[in-house]
């Protein structure tokens, strides 16, 4: 019983505090009804300043990540030579640009004069094109490209020249390579028969452009639109090509959610659509179609005003936020459900209330159940704003806000809204019209019936039930349910069919793989797809491994070098790195003619003079002094193998550091380009898992405090927990992967979930029953409509998402659509078998306690002799003639109603009396 005073003392508590704002808001509902509408209005003239980032890198990858840090640091040492000295493997940046792949017709072997033939005259049409630089002028490639040598740089071109024309027609290509040359780049989907290459269906040419700098970033993007402006205009006769540039990627994902804005104009219409038909009850006075427009409109304009705000603030606008109306949108209308039940409920009352009492009843209850749905919505974006992703960051701060707006805009405009509802209700003036309308009679019902358009528009009556206020989109899907649900062999089906649900769920979520592909990110009819689908599949992901020194060490010691050659040994015998093959200047300088390190200044002297100039590619791997007399940074370079499982690469990254750092040469930094974007398989899973801890735990608490039973939050827990498990389970057998899109996805059910059943468990708390079945009944009759009706308006909200040619779209149409499904069906079916079973003691068991009574049925139950008081609304007994004023608006005149009296049941007299 202690834990049933405590919930009460809080129920009341908060519910008194709702009622003292309601009565403020029914004093003056037009300011509240405008206020809200001119403070978003104006908030969303923010978003002219709305910039949007859609760098895949800075979105999609941790920030301040053990890469970006590292690569800072060895961009300060070595610098950039892309534009006088490049070479791939010392690349610091992960470069800029253009790629074609040459594909057979017909899938014959690439290995052909004829092929090659036709290759070069693309090349050369490539590398002559010209393009209008950021000052207007025409430039051609020379200006962008990455140069070696006062030449430009474009893997592959060994395929034209006469070494590989002369062992193509003797059959003798060797492959990978032969000396310093390697192959394994340029052919894909290969035969090789004793180290000879026999048979290739692909050849990759890559032209690399100078590194972006803010001097020739925008060179290199024009020259990238000339470049794909130009490849779609190529015809070939005997090659299929495919060809994508290195910011493709950034362009198709952007394109994509510009492309999808028109979802957003058709789900509200959707939404509006059903949210008028789903609350008109078809009554010319208690119709309430209006207000589910009203509702609809609560929501839009939190969107506005939250992205106008957020935009001022220079937030930026990431690919993902793109989803955030639609999730709003299906909030805010579960939000108005729930209120327009709780109004539905006060029509239930014994007496005839006031508008203000009214508005006042349903704020004291349903306020508290929209308050924790927000609430808990809220906290967990604001808990997800903490993420190292920038895309989870900002999609979390602008929903966290907007969830905060629409939660406003709900208990302002919404509320002053109902206020002026009731009030024409009250005054029996007509739903579209507001003209007094004559009360409906049985005969003009009986016309209506008969097709009369007058008796069916134009006559009606106040409504006295709540049957009669309800659409039947409210009203039957409950019932139909409360009484399904509570059969006891219906129970069995539901439990033993949740049973089977977890153990699937937890099947499937051992199974749950990490990663992001980033080719599923754009559409499958982009150019960028095709490129992608066959470079990831028949070319090598093999990558060069940096070992950088950044700290002076002597080299001509023979210590110096053991260290270096044991931190290559230790590298080379990880599994996933190539043991016979590496880049290392000072093993070259060894075995050099002209070796000597007789003493460090010698040493320095050959290295120099003689070593560097016969070896050019090893400048940028020796970082000496402003002397030039020591050496303070050098690097060497490994090599992996080709792996492609997200997972082994992020594995693989953590291994060599793991092994640089134990090594017994001091701050030795192990680098790959590709190491940024391997950052988010590593930091994915305990940034999901803490995010996640730290949310149910805040959650938890706020449960705690609005609902402060333990056992109701033990059951909030347990559907959280099996809503969850089930979530994870069947992403995985949608084929979606834990990356930070759905990290975002998970951590919005955690609200969702909750929202649901803190519904159910509120219903069940406030059903005035006095046993477990009917609290259950009790329970979904209250929640249950909101819930459905909100299930059905999300549902319809996401649905336009999955015509989406975005990944980001269609994998939240997904996800949405599991946590809608899965939230509702634990409510409406799992938790009310449970509360049944097993649910707390009622609060209005035994002596009556009479909460939530309005001060005309608290007057006209009270002090009343002989009536047994079991709960507060059974007893019909006896009712008092109540004067209930009503002020006439168009004279300003105060008139009396009397209420009906009903005869009171004559009591036995005991004998003891």
């Amino acid at each position: 019983m202690g834990c049933l005073r405590c919930y009460n003392k809080v129920e009341e508590f908060i519910g008194t505090k709702f009622e003292i704002y309601s009565g403020f808001v029914c004093k003056h509902p037009w300011k509240f009804i405008f206020t809200p509408l001119i403070l978003n209005g104006l908030l969303g003239i923010g978003l002219i300043n709305l910039k949007s980032d859609n760098d895949v890198e800075r979105i999609y990858t941790p920030m301040n990540s053990q890469a970006s840090k590292d690569r800072s640091t060895l961009r300060n040492i070595f610098g950039d030579f892309s534009a006088t000295n490049f070479y791939t493997q010392s690349q610091i940046e992960l470069g800029s640009y253009g790629d074609i792949i040459f594909q057979a017709k017909q899938g014959r072997n690439i290995l052909d004069n004829i092929y090659l033939s036709e290759m070069k005259e693309v090349f050369d049409m490539i590398s002559s094109m010209d393009f209008t630089d950021s000052f207007g002028f025409i430039s051609n490639s020379s200006k962008v490209c990455a140069r070696r040598d006062n030449a430009c740089v474009v893997d592959g071109t060994i395929i034209f020249n006469t070494w590989f024309q002369s062992n193509l027609n003797a059959n003798t290509i060797p492959y990978p390579g032969s000396g310093s040359t390697s192959l394994q780049g340029i052919f894909g989907d290969v035969v090789v028969s004793n180290g000879i290459l026999t048979n290739a269906s692909f050849i990759k040419l890559r032209y690399h452009l100078k590194h972006k700098t803010n001097t020739n970033k925008d060179d290199n993007t024009l020259w990238m639109a000339s470049y794909i402006n130009k490849m779609k205009n190529i015809n070939t006769n005997y090659t299929n090509i495919y060809y994508a540039h290195s910011e493709s990627l950034d362009e198709e994902l952007n394109a994509n959610i510009e492309g999808d804005i028109v979802l957003f104009s058709l789900t509200f219409t959707l939404m509006i659509i059903y949210a008028t038909t789903a609350t008109s009850n078809y009554k010319c006075v208690s119709d309430r179609q209006n207000l589910g427009r009203a509702g609809v409109l609560a929501a839009v304009f939190a969107i506005l005003g939250s992205f106008g705000l957020i935009a001022a603030c220079g937030l930026e606008f990431v690919s993902i936020v793109g989803t955030m109306p639609f999730l709003i949108i299906g909030i805010g209308v579960d939000d108005m459900f729930l209120l327009l039940s709780g109004l539905a409920e006060t029509y239930d009352c014994k007496t005839v209330l006031e508008p203000e009492d009214r508005i006042k009843k349903t704020l004291r209850s349903s306020g508290v159940g929209i308050t924790i749905t927000s609430l808990t919505d809220l906290i967990a974006f604001l808990v997800g704003a903490s993420s190292s992703f920038k895309s989870v960051r900002n999609f979390c701060v602008y929903t966290g806000i907007a969830v905060l707006f629409c939660y406003l805009n709900y208990v302002t405009f919404f509320v002053g809204c109902m206020v002026i509802h009731e009030r024409r209700v009250s005054d029996s003036r007509h739903a579209c019209t507001c003209q007094r309308i004559s009360p409906s009679k049985k005969e003009e019902r009986s016309n209506c019936l008969q097709g009369q358009p007058y008796s069916c528009m134009c006559t009606g009556s106040i409504p006295t039930k709540r049957s009669e206020v309800e659409g039947p989109f409210e009203k039957y899907p409950p019932k139909v349910i409360s009484r399904l649900v509570l059969i006891k062999p219906i129970k069995v089906i539901i439990l033993v069919g949740f049973a089977s649900y977890l153990g699937i769920s937890i099947w499937g979520a051992t199974k749950f793989q990490q990663g992001l592909k980033l080719n599923d990110l754009v559409s499958e009819d982009s150019y960028y797809y095709s490129y992608s689908q066959l470079n990831e599949k028949y070319f090598s992901s093999s990558f060069a491994i940096s070992v950088n020194i950044p700290n002076t060490l002597k080299y001509s010691d023979e210590q110096t070098w053991n260290k270096i050659f044991t931190l290559q040994t230790l590298l080379q015998q990880d599994e996933k790195v190539e043991n016979n093959l590496c880049i290392n200047w000072l093993a070259e300088l060894r075995n050099f003619s002209f070796y000597d390190n007789s003493s460090e200044i010698n040493f320095i002297s050959v290295l120099r003079s003689q070593f560097l100039p016969l070896m050019p590619h090893f400048k940028n791997d020796i970082k000496f002094d402003t002397s030039n007399a020591t050496i303070v940074a050098s690097r060497f370079y490994v090599f992996s193998y080709n792996v492609k499982d997200n997972v082994e690469q992020g594995e693989l990254m953590e291994r060599v550091r793991k092994t640089a750092s134990s090594s017994i040469i001091p701050v030795s930094i192990v680098y790959a380009p590709a190491f940024i974007f391997f950052e988010q398989y590593v930091a994915i899973l305990p940034n999901t898992l803490q995010t996640l801890g730290i949310a149910t735990a805040v959650i938890f608490i706020v449960t705690a405090i609005f609902l402060p039973h333990p056992v109701l939050v033990f059951f909030v827990t347990l559907t959280l927990a099996m809503i969850l498990v089930g979530l994870i389970g069947f992403m995985h057998f949608w084929g979606l992967t834990l990356s930070s899109i759905t990290m975002i996805h998970i951590i919005m059910s955690v609200g969702f979930s909750v929202d649901f059943s803190a519904h159910v468990c509120h219903g069940f708390m406030e059903s005035a029953e006095s046993n477990r079945d009917d609290g259950a009944k009790g329970a979904i009759v209250r929640a249950g409509g909101p819930i459905f009706n909100g299930a059905v308006s999300s549902i319809l909200g996401i649905i336009m998402l999955s015509f989406s040619k975005s990944f980001i779209f269609r994998s939240f149409f997904k996800v949405m659509l599991l946590i809608v499904l899965f939230g509702a069906s634990h409510s409406l079916l799992f938790l009310p078998v449970i509360l049944s079973l097993c649910g707390p003691k009622f609060r209005n068991n035994g002596n009556g306690n009479k909460k939530n009574l309005s001060p005309q049925e608290e007057n006209g139950t009270k002090n009343q002799p002989g009536i047994n008081m079991k709960t507060p609304y059974e007893n019909e007994a006896f009712s008092n003639e109540l004067p209930m004023t009503n002020t006439n608006s168009e004279h300003g005149i105060e008139l009396t109603k009397m209420q009906p009296r009903k005869l009171p049941t004559l009591l036995p007299i005991s004998n003891k009396h």
